[in-house]
Formats: structure tokens, sequence, C-alpha cells
């Protein structure tokens, strides 16, 4: 059996001391999600995924709704994994259960994986008053970013576009640099709002997508040099390992 897998050594997660890990920021939180399972469906351990606001839902995947919580143990037993949610009927997105029930479900399984932020597949985001959604017992926040921002307006790249634009002081056809990454993404007004005593990493997505990486190597270098454990790669590419 596999001792570790790629995402989870990119992050340097450490499931055994860290179970419960949320991502927020722009999109590829879910395709992280859907990896990291894979991962760990193939080093043996029951996995819960679930939101803590709203997810895309895949048919494919096993479900438990709040309503029949108990069946929890036996869908880990028989698939190895299942998500926790509700059904959105309006979208078909799965929603947020009850923070205090989802809590409950920690003990059923080795880790749990949650989607705590939305940003409707933007590459860029600040967080709103109300966001992310964090809960109280996660372990690790994982901020997604999508280098596809590089170069472009603010405009075109950010969900809610006028938060970033405040919030980095440009006007909304501003290219977004490197610095404004790591302004994002370091910041407690940014990726890093309420991330308080939890562990912190942050993923650069999509950096196929860049025709030289040094601008993602640059921002994982300044990050590191502030504390921050951050790395780059691409999930598209990832399919192919």
């Amino acid at each position: 059996m596999r001792k570790s897998g790629y995402f989870l050594d990119l992050l340097k997660l450490d499931i055994d001391q860290y179970k419960v890990i949320a991502m927020v920021g722009g999109g590829g939180k879910t395709s992280l999600i859907y990896r990291l399972n894979e991962e760990l469906q193939a080093l043996g351990k029951k996995v819960i995924i679930s939101t803590t606001t709203h997810m895309a839902y895949n048919p494919m995947l096993p479900l438990v709704k709040s309503a029949d919580l108990k069946r929890t143990p036996e869908m880990l037993k028989e698939h190895g994994f299942t998500a926790v949610a509700d059904i959105e009927e309006s979208s078909g997105k799965m929603c947020a259960i009850e923070e205090a029930e989802l809590k409950k479900m920690v003990p059923l399984c080795d880790v749990m994986l949650i989607e705590a932020d939305g940003a409707k597949r933007k590459p860029l985001k600040v967080p709103a008053d109300w966001e992310p959604v964090i809960p109280d017992f996660a372990d690790v926040v994982v901020s997604v970013i999508g280098l596809d921002c590089l170069g472009r307006p603010i405009c075109e790249t950010a969900h809610r576009a006028e938060y970033i634009s405040s919030f980095l002081e440009k006007n909304l056809e501003a290219p977004v640099t490197p610095e404004d990454i790591e302004k994002i993404a370091t910041s407690v007004h940014g990726l890093y709002k309420n991330v308080d005593h939890k562990v912190y990493r942050v993923y650069l997505n999509k950096a196929d997508v860049l025709p030289d990486p040094s601008p993602a190597e640059h921002i994982v270098e300044d990050l590191a040099k502030q504390g921050t454990i951050a790395a780059y790669g691409s999930l598209r590419e990832a399919e192919k390992i």
C-alpha cells in the first residue's frame, strides 16, 4: 500500500496529525478535494467530503443527507468515502448541514475534506464580510488561487471583483501581479481570514497555463520567507500522474 500521495506531499498535509481540511479561495477547490480523496482512498483511509456553503455534486458520489446521518458508518464501510450534505433543489448542489452535526461525524472518518468557500470558478477571490465559512473544528486551511489570473484584469478574473479592487487599491482594469497574489494569500482580510490557530497552506493551481513557471516559483519563495507553505501545480496535468 502507498504511504503517501502527490498532493498530500506537495502541500505537506500530515493527515495523521490533522484530519479536518477546509478549502477556501478561487476555482479548483472541488477538484482538489476529489484529487485528495483519490489519494486517501489509495492509502486505505475513510474520507468524508462536505461543505459549509455550496459545492458541485457528482451523482456518482455516495451521499448521506442530514436526515439520515446514522448511515454514515455504513457508507464509509461500503465505499471508503461518502459525502455528508444536503442537496439544494434549485441548483442541485450540495449544501451545508448543521455545523454541530458535521462535527459529530469527524470521529467516524480518518480525514474530512470540507469546501468552505465559493468563487463561481473564478481563479481569484477576496472574501466578503460573511466569508469564508471555516468550521471551528478544522485543523488545516488550504487556500486555492488560479495562476490564470496573472496579467489579466481584475474584472475578468475575480469573483466579486469589486472586493479585490478595493482590497488591492487598484481599478478594475488593472492586471493581477504576483505581488497581488501574495497579498491576497497572506492578509487576514484576504484568504488568511479566519485561519486563526489552524495550519495554513496555499495551492497555486493552473501552473500549466504559464509559459514560464518563474512567476509561480517567485510567489512560492516569497510566501516561504513570510512563513507560509505554498506550492504550485496543475490539477489538470496531475490527472495524468
